[in-house]
């Protein structure tokens, strides 16, 4: 167990070792986040207070729970013969294909529904475009399927959606009609997969239940790239005795236009009881130069939950500025 913490800052091992509770960790850039997670999950189960199935862990990319379940086995094996199996580590898209798969029928799906990629989806509605004599040069497909995206990262069926002109209620329509093709067809795209998830375990206590008193420890990698659904998604699996511990950094927010909110981070702050914060301040990447210049930008920054990133690696090269005249420059 000393092993497993042993090259832990004291900021890194206060996150791991945290009682089972909720938590922020406030992360800057090069802290060890990936450290810290994996290291909470292995030190959770070497110290008997999880089993490998209770753990649910979200990140956000396939190479990243990759990397996570690979530092994961090294870790556990090096214990009590533990391993990953059970555990269920992934993006939120591949964990929402997981829970379909499981349970297509109340989700009202057949058993061997497809996943349509953005590409396909582009092409499903072209091809309705042309059915129903869609003008795409006033809708271009493009930015209906972005519509499309946008209503299901807030979690809006057609029905949902507030119609204040003639041409939002033009692509509700659309949106209806892709809607019912992919139904005929057996597909779901990336925003389904989500959205049909969260209806599932909405809509369904006793699948929900089932879930919440599975997964006793929920962690979330990126948290600050999480939109509103994926929040909500996080929610329904939450049940009295479940601890979620969220890693995330709000200066590093930076995909608001593809439906991230930052203010996710405040809401799980006001919405969950007790949550202890711990910020991981100490940078392991850049030289204090950099890091000087970043930190007096960003303190003017008056939204932002607040952290001073420092390094031991000393002041490396000054900074230069650089203004050019053309982007081609």
């Amino acid at each position: 167990m000393s092993e497993l913490l042993a090259n832990l800052n004291n900021e890194q091992l206060q996150a791991v070792t945290l009682p089972p509770q909720h938590a922020l960790i406030l992360a800057g850039a090069g802290s060890g986040k990936t450290r810290v997670l994996t290291t909470r999950i292995a030190w959770l189960v070497h110290t008997g207070q999880v089993d490998p199935q209770g753990v649910l862990a979200v990140t956000f990319t396939n190479k990243a729970a990759k990397e996570m379940l690979a530092r994961l086995g090294t870790m556990l094996a090096s214990g009590v013969g533990h391993s990953t199996r059970g555990m269920w580590v992934g993006t939120f898209h591949g964990l929402c294909n997981r829970l379909l798969r499981a349970h297509w029928k109340p989700a009202g799906l057949p058993q061997t529904f497809q996943i349509l990629d953005t590409q396909d989806q582009l092409s499903a509605v072209k091809r309705l475009c042309k059915q129903y004599n869609v003008d795409d040069e006033r809708f271009p497909p493009k930015q209906l399927v972005w519509f499309i995206a946008g209503c299901k990262e807030e979690g809006m069926r057609p029905a949902d959606v507030p119609v204040r002109d003639d041409d939002t209620r033009k692509k509700v329509e659309i949106y209806q009609l892709y809607e019912d093709q992919c139904q005929r067809e057996g597909v779901v795209d990336f925003g389904e997969l989500m959205l049909r998830s969260f209806e599932l375990l909405r809509d369904h206590a006793d699948i929900r239940e089932h879930y919440q008193r599975r997964f006793r420890h929920v962690l979330v990698d990126e948290f600050q790239d999480t939109n509103k659904l994926q929040y909500a998604w996080l929610k329904q699996l939450v049940g009295s005795e479940t601890a979620v511990l969220a890693v995330g950094d709000d200066d590093q927010s930076i995909y608001a236009f593809r439906g991230a909110r930052v203010g996710n981070m405040a809401d799980f702050l006001r919405e969950f009881p007790g949550v202890s914060q711990v910020k991981l301040e100490q940078n392991y990447r850049s030289h204090s130069n950099i890091l000087d210049a970043a930190n007096e930008l960003i303190g003017n920054n008056s939204q932002r939950l607040g952290k001073n990133l420092r390094t031991d690696q000393g002041a490396g090269e000054p900074i230069r500025v650089y203004e050019s005249p053309t982007d081609f420059d």
